[in-house]
């Protein structure tokens, strides 16, 4: 390749010809009275290209946790994280991989692309937006260090010609050496890192020499975007950047296929050098948020203080926690957990761990698995469920038969046959029971019912933001089937937390997306500039019911209900806390992943433990793993609150079902007392001695037209179908209920298809005749209404007056 000055145009040809080409666009835009004039006031004022080796002062932003203390100094980029390297000194391959990449001509063009300000300038007398794609490295940087601020981000023809100007100039005065020096020195990689020294500090722990192709080739994509193709929140992405880049290489000569394929095999470590940093991976995403909000001038020239919502004290609560249960879990391959927290009031991150331990390369700690995609096990069954309910397709006591079942797989695809995670089945279960104890079978039969779409659009409106494939994800979606951010899950969590409403700050209007959440969590609460001027506060978040108090009133009874899960997780588990909470465990099939997240209604709390590079654990589950750091946690950051949950809505009753039906109980049969919907109680009652039907079918839904099978129930307000036996009329009697214990009394009601509401508990002072009420024993039935023998209605409801218990 050819290295130096410009050697193809003489000085005076090449100016004559530049001159010629920016004459005619103004005598095309302006006319040709006015073209000489126009280009004179356009380039009149541009700067002596020597200034390129100076720079302006700046003044660097300060990021701080909600208690005013500093957790970062973003740094300097002329004297902070940036050491000046000599052209020599850089290997000969990033050499060729920035020139591929940003620049295939570097060595030959004249400093400026003139296609490119043809482009620009066709776009801008058609009314089209004005693009700046296509500049040369000369371009670069001459836009980055010699224009101000405010014409560097102008998007016009104006501005592209003066940058080709002053490109020109550079070109004719400075070698290619010095300029690609100069430019690759200068140029931002991301993670606070300019230059390329700095960038292979950063990524590789290495001097930009030591780099090798493969880690070259990933440093060069950095340069386009630093913040999408960043290796340590979006290894995915920079990766394939990296492909891009060696594919670039190829194409423009700079390297042959082979080799290219070998660097792209090459696995890439990640490893940065130690520095003065609180709260890392919860810095870079701050950093990542104020340059989409103000560019990178803004963050280093304009000494902005920048308030957040963390809190250190939580952080270090959280790492310790955390630190000591993945060392006693490494024996079983668990090297590495994250931890989000958030106030569901607020919306406010108080904790963003993104690994036990950042500057760890053994585990890839500067990974932040906070933000990473990863499969979430069985964390979705709660949303799963959750659009049961609020379709009132299922309440917590309908049943579901947990039976081995096998599902269509889709065209080409093997049939789905899932399985609980002890390979047992347990027959009929409530949904209680199926979701307390994470049950596949029944959680995929109800998805069924449900219809993977529905689940997606639940989890997209709380706030998850990927599973963004719809015709990727089958029946085992709400096992886990997709992958999500720990994040954006405990926020999707905040909502159950305030029984269906999220609160939050408003998404960007660029970034709105229709079925998805309008709102997201909230990471910084004001912005001061260096003069103390307030330049953004955030306003009191908004808020958006998202489900019914009713609905995730329900969701929460059940996830905080210790013997509903206790087939799982035996008595006293890691999710029992000493205080009312509702908690959901996940596992993935083999064992990459385990999760707990949980809430009570002022914290909601989410916990990944695994490895970053999807190495197995050893039979690591949910509550082994990511729950005891959960509880530790929940313990340390709740022990000065008062304890709190949540009152019932009105709205729900509390009635009996058949236990293997779900219909309306007959008597003489088992039966399920819980919470229901008022208008959701199943409508059909259940037949003595019939062959017990499951509330939902055990293998694909009747299809359309079908007739519905016998002894199935009909949906809430659906008309009987043809042919389906007819409901039992003989009204109930109600039995006599007077001193009897209070528990058998209760079995009496529902035996006789009646249901039981709550009982009052009466002394002495509340009944007149004194030796009757001596007469009947503590916790024994004192009076009751309806009276005895009296003929009522299916369902009604009987209402107890029982002696206190002493």
């Amino acid at each position: 390749m050819a290295l130096g000055g410009v050697a193809v145009f003489g000085t005076f040809g090449l100016l004559t010809m530049t001159i010629v080409v920016l004459s005619i666009i103004f005598m095309l835009g302006f006319g040709f009275l006015a073209a000489g004039s126009a280009f004179s006031d356009i380039t009149k004022d541009l700067p002596d290209v020597d200034a390129a080796v100076e720079r302006p002062a700046f003044k660097t932003a300060t990021i701080y946790d909600r208690k005013g203390r500093m957790l970062y100094e973003i740094i300097d980029p002329q004297g902070g994280r940036r050491t000046i390297v000599k052209y020599d000194e850089m290997p000969v391959y990033l050499i060729e991989a920035v020139v591929g990449t940003e620049d295939p001509g570097f060595f030959t063009n004249p400093g400026y692309d003139l296609k490119a300000i043809l482009r620009a300038f066709i776009q801008n007398i058609r009314g089209q937006d004005v693009i700046s794609g296509a500049s040369t490295i000369t371009q670069q940087l001459v836009r980055n260090v010699l224009l101000s601020p405010e014409e560097r981000y102008e998007q016009s023809y104006r501005r592209k010609i003066r940058e080709a100007v002053l490109a020109y100039r550079l070109s004719q005065k400075y070698s290619k050496e010095e300029i690609l020096q100069r430019y690759l020195n200068e140029v931002y990689f991301g993670n606070l890192a300019y230059g390329v020294e700095a960038a292979a500090q950063t990524y590789f722990n290495k001097h930009v020499g030591e780099l090798t192709r493969a880690e070259s080739a990933m440093i060069a994509g950095l340069i386009q975007s630093p913040n999408r193709y960043n290796p340590f929140s979006n290894p995915k992405a920079a990766k394939a950047r990296q492909y891009e880049v060696l594919n670039l290489m190829v194409r423009h000569g700079f390297l042959d296929l082979e080799t290219a394929l070998k660097a792209q095999e090459e696995s890439l470590r990640l490893e940065s050098p130690k520095q003065e940093i609180q709260a890392p991976h919860f810095v870079v995403y701050v950093r990542d948020l104020l340059e989409k909000m103000y560019g990178s001038n803004q963050i280093y020239y304009g000494g902005l203080r920048v308030y957040t919502t963390l809190d250190l004290d939580l952080l270090s609560a959280a790492e310790k926690i955390a630190g000591q249960r993945v060392a006693d879990l490494r024996q079983f391959n668990a090297n590495n957990a994250a931890l989000v927290a958030i106030d569901p009031k607020t919306a406010e991150v108080l904790v963003m761990m993104g690994s036990v331990d950042y500057w760890n390369k053994e585990i890839d700690g500067q990974v932040n698995m906070a933000i990473a995609e990863r499969q979430p096990g069985s964390t979705l069954k709660p949303f799963t469920y959750l659009t049961a309910f609020e379709k009132k397709m299922a309440m917590p006591a309908t049943i579901i038969k947990d039976e081995k079942t096998v599902f269509d797989g889709g065209r080409g695809q093997p049939p789905y046959v899932p399985r609980n995670h002890d390979n047992q089945f347990r027959g009929p279960v409530t949904v209680r029971r199926a979701l307390g104890n994470s049950l596949n079978v029944p959680a995929v039969k109800m998805l069924q019912q449900i219809g993977v779409p529905a689940l997606l659009d639940t989890v997209h409106r709380f706030g998850i933001t990927s599973l963004n494939e719809p015709q990727r994800y089958g029946l085992s979606l709400t096992l886990g089937g997709g992958e999500v951010r720990l994040l954006d899950l405990v926020y999707a969590y905040t909502a159950l937390a305030n029984q269906g409403v999220q609160v939050g700050a408003p998404v960007p209007e660029a970034e709105r997306q229709p079925g998805r959440s309008q709102l997201e969590p909230i990471v910084i609460t004001k912005i001061v500039d260096s003069a103390g001027a307030v330049i953004f506060e955030q306003p009191t978040p908004e808020r958006v019911r998202l489900a019914s108090e009713q609905s995730t009133w329900l969701i929460s009874d059940i996830l905080s209900d210790d013997k509903a899960r206790e087939g799982t997780y035996g008595p006293n588990s890691y999710l029992e806390l000493s205080r009312p909470a509702a908690a959901k465990t996940g596992t993935t099939e083999h064992f990459e992943d385990s999760w707990t997240i949980g809430y009570t209604p002022n914290l909601v709390v989410g916990v990944w433990v695994g490895n970053a590079d999807n190495t197995p654990m050893d039979n690591v589950f949910g509550a082994r793993g990511a729950g005891f750091i959960w509880h530790g946690f929940m313990e340390k950051a709740l022990q000065d609150e008062p304890v709190q949950w949540y009152e019932r809505p009105p709205g729900l009753i509390r009635a009996s079902v058949d236990a293997e039906t779900g219909l309306r109980p007959a008597p003489d049969k088992k039966v399920v007392i819980d919470w229901f919907v008022e208008d959701a109680l199943p409508k059909r009652w259940a037949a003595p001695n019939a062959t017990p039907t499951p509330l939902l079918p055990v293998t694909t839904p009747t299809p359309v037209g079908a007739p519905t099978p016998v002894g199935a129930p009909t949906p809430v307000g659906a008309p009987t179908p043809i042919g389906a036996p007819s409901e039992t009329v003989t009204e109930p009697v109600v039995p006599n209920l007077v001193g009897l214990p209070e528990e058998e009394a209760r079995r009496q009601v529902t035996a006789a298809s009646l249901n039981n509401t709550y009982a009052n508990y009466q002394t002495a002072a509340d009944v007149a005749d004194k030796n009757f009420f001596n007469s009947i024993k503590p916790g024994h039935v004192l009076s009751q209404m309806p009276a005895p023998g009296t003929k009522i209605g299916r369902g009604s409801t009987v209402w107890l007056a029982v002696r206190k218990p002493s």
